[in-house]
């Protein structure tokens, strides 16, 4: 599995979608049905990650670019993050926000306050980062990069486990998975950390960090080598979903301490996954959206705005929207919201 699958996978997007260029942006949002574009910039910019607390939502991409919402994702202003390097993922407990992305590069702020850069010690790429209500912060990244914070993102130091024993099994060669790229991480308010990404791999530690098991792996097909995760999310029942390559989708009911994986429904990369209580769960990636209203047993394609027809990376649940809605965003700087 090529080392930042899913960038390269929006990359190539971006360019499949290159004489977009040269034409001006949208003068007005667009809706379709009930969903709707609630902001969009031109399609030289791109979005990544979105994140609410309360009322208070932001979203992340290229060349700093922040779209934020103070009123629960009705709607959104353009703002800029003190940075030319792309913000690829966001994280808050309402209280202390962090930014990561290219470069080891970490951003925080307190409250709607300014933005502070500060020393990761890393210069790898940054994927995605989780931050708990106690302030425990685990950021995650290319070549085996794990990062933790004590201090709400202040201060940051690196935690590398052995990857080489955590990843090997019958059959594999150690020297290609020793630095392996992961892709999500979620930091539950009782300490437990969930990290993943390459060879269909979920880690969970229940000490900080120290110590590290192995709770999935996918088998290798064929000798093939198994999807990446892309997105993880858990809600405060316990019950989540993480997706990635090639239609991923496993579920879990414990908070993550195991894993079942479910039929795919597309053969695409799924970017991003969000459920709710009812049973709906609605995924987003690669010319692709998907819901689902029984846990994720069968799925329905979301033909509205353009889901099926280009790329969104980030997914997040927003107090002001009905239910059963989300906010989606990706490329042209676009925020949308989906709708039943």
């Amino acid at each position: 599995m090529n080392k930042f699958s899913k960038v390269l996978l929006i990359g190539a997007a971006v360019m499949a979608t290159s004489s977009w260029a040269t034409q001006p942006p949208s003068p007005r949002p667009s809706a379709s049905g009930n969903s709707k574009v609630l902001i969009a910039a031109t399609p030289h910019d791109r979005l990544f990650s979105v994140v609410f607390h309360g009322t208070q939502g932001l979203a992340v991409g290229e060349d700093g670019l922040l779209m934020s919402s103070a009123d629960g994702g009705k709607s959104w202003t353009r703002g800029k993050a003190p940075t030319d390097l792309a913000l690829l993922d966001v994280a808050t407990n309402g209280t202390r926000t962090i930014a990561v992305g290219q470069q080891g590069l970490i951003l925080v702020r307190d409250g709607q306050g300014d933005w502070n850069k500060v020393d990761s010690s890393s210069t790898a790429r940054l994927l995605q980062v989780d931050v708990n209500a106690a302030g425990l912060a685990i950021a995650v990244g290319a070549f085996g990069t794990l990062l933790k914070s004590e201090d709400g993102g202040n201060s940051w130091a690196s935690i590398t486990p052995d990857w080489a024993t955590l990843y090997a099994g019958d059959g594999d060669s150690v020297t290609v998975r020793d630095e392996p790229t992961n892709y999500v991480v979620d930091v539950a308010d009782d300490g437990v950390i969930l990290i993943g990404g390459e060879y269909g791999q979920l880690l969970r530690s229940t000490d900080g960090g120290q110590q590290w098991t192995v709770v999935h792996r996918l088998p290798s097909v064929d000798g093939q080598p198994q999807p990446t995760i892309f997105s993880l999310s858990i809600r405060s029942d316990g019950e989540g979903y993480a997706v990635g390559q090639a239609g991923l989708v496993m579920r879990t009911t414990d908070g993550g301490l195991s894993w079942t994986d479910l039929p795919a429904p597309t053969g695409g990369s799924l970017f991003a996954v969000e459920s709710f209580d009812d049973g709906q769960v609605i995924a987003v990636g690669m010319r692709v959206g998907l819901r689902s209203k029984d846990h994720g047993a069968t799925w329905q394609p979301i033909t509205d705005l353009d889901l099926n027809l280009n790329w969104y990376t980030g997914l997040a649940l927003a107090p002001a929207l009905a239910a059963g809605q989300v906010i989606a965003v990706g490329h042209s700087g676009r925020v949308v919201r989906i709708a039943p």
